[in-house]
């Protein structure tokens, strides 16, 4: 019997952190699946630059198409698909017509049979028009409410048809085992690999696991999975935000900080928030620090810092703090998620968390969610330099903590 093949769902909405995901686990990954949310976002231009990129790699496209079958997955098998999927629920003219556009460019279509009543009389109806995959899936919404895709897939298995049966909803090291041995020809991953601390050793872990190489680990210690496929996502954004913000900037705002008399936090609505958990923790720090707006703030004089939290740098009454603070001859430092703006323009240093590019829309992080988060834990971090560069005690910053609450 042949070894499965493992199938990595790339399911980031961020172009280049999907191309990153793929370089970092294509030794271990037979096949790359550009989820629908993905392609959804990213478009055909997506298939094509991992078809260049991995030529030798499957390139599943998760269309889950309804309607106009052959019409839709034409151009993604024209573009280098290798598998295209259709919804179950469909019909079967929708369904034929996939497998129409599969046969025409040599690819496979796949059935997903996700939501689907009868998915026994399903799978058959599909497999005597030509599907080549039958998919047995257990959605995200599906598995936030405890399902698991097992009881189908034996069940699909046990009918003896001649395709390949494809596996996912929730996989994890701990359950590689089961499925194998449940029959399944392909086993969907993706929470466990593009949620794991490290892609590159989770990916290899589930290909030992899938070659029998290692013993299944236990579930209640399986440390690859971070949550939820909704925390996977939250936390995999901020990742790719930090990872394209610059190395040298802790180090510049860091010097900033400590040539500074007093240190001043601004921001307006969730950003302010984010500027009074930083200025809490520089109190901690043995730093002069206020936050402006609070009727015991100072004015602020020259040789004093002014830090400016804004996404777009353009929110007018920071604007106007940020001309007050120039003109006393403060430094000025913006916190922003633009390269270009009006407090930009007057401060002495940008501090551009990620680029511009990546703040697209995100389905659950709506509105600033990606620039707060993702500057809390730029200053978090900030913060971790500090205590380590300076040795600063948590005893000392215990004893400077407010004591009247």
């Amino acid at each position: 019997m042949a070894k499965p093949l493992i199938q990595l769902a790339l399911d980031s909405l961020d172009f280049d952190q999907t191309v990153s995901l793929a370089e970092k686990t294509a030794p271990y990954v037979d096949i790359f699946e550009i989820g629908t949310p993905c392609i959804k976002h990213n478009g055909i231009e997506l298939v094509k630059t991992l078809r260049e990129k991995f030529p030798d790699k499957l390139i599943l496209v998760d269309l889950k198409t309804m309607d106009a079958g052959e019409y839709e997955a034409a151009p993604f098998y024209a573009a280098g698909a290798d598998i295209c999927t259709v919804l179950g629920v469909s019909g079967l003219p929708t369904i034929s017509g996939v497998i129409k556009a599969a046969q025409a460019h040599g690819g496979e279509a796949q059935i997903d049979l996700i939501n689907v009543e009868d998915k026994v009389a399903c799978a058959r109806a599909a497999a005597e028009l030509g599907a080549q995959i039958i998919g047995v899936h257990t959605g995200l919404d599906a598995q936030a409410a405890g399902q698991t895709p097992f009881a189908d897939l034996q069940a699909i298995a046990d009918l003896g048809l001649d395709v390949r049966i494809s596996v996912a909803g929730g996989i994890k090291p701990a359950t590689i085992d089961q499925v194998v041995k449940a029959g399944a020809d392909i086993i969907v991953v993706g929470a466990a690999i593009y949620g794991a601390p490290c892609p590159a050793t989770a990916a290899k872990e589930i290909r030992d696991l899938v070659d029998g190489k290692a013993p299944a680990p236990d579930s209640s210690t399986d440390a690859n999975i971070i949550g939820t496929p909704h925390q996977t996502l939250i936390i995999n954004k901020i990742h790719s935000i930090l990872e394209a913000t610059g190395d040298d900037l802790p180090v510049k705002l860091t010097h900033m900080l400590d040539n500074a008399k007093r240190v001043y936090i601004s921001g307006a609505g969730r950003s302010g928030l984010v500027g009074r958990f930083f200025a809490m923790r520089l109190m901690h720090s043995g730093y002069d620090v206020s936050v402006v707006g609070e009727i015991v703030t100072p004015s602020i004089k020259k040789g004093d810092l002014l830090i400016v939290i804004s996404g777009s740098g353009e929110t007018e009454q920071l604007i106007a703090f940020t001309k007050k603070a120039r003109e006393v001859g403060a430094q000025i430092c913006l916190i922003t998620a633009k390269s270009g703006s009006t407090i930009g323009d007057m401060a002495d240093e940008v501090i551009l968390i990620g680029r511009p590019d990546q703040y697209s829309k995100v389905v659950g992080m709506p509105m600033g969610t990606v620039f707060e988060l993702s500057t809390l834990s730029f200053l978090e971090a900030l913060v971790s330099h500090l205590i380590h560069e300076k040795g600063i005690a948590e005893e000392v910053m215990r004893y400077r903590h407010a004591n009247l609450e």
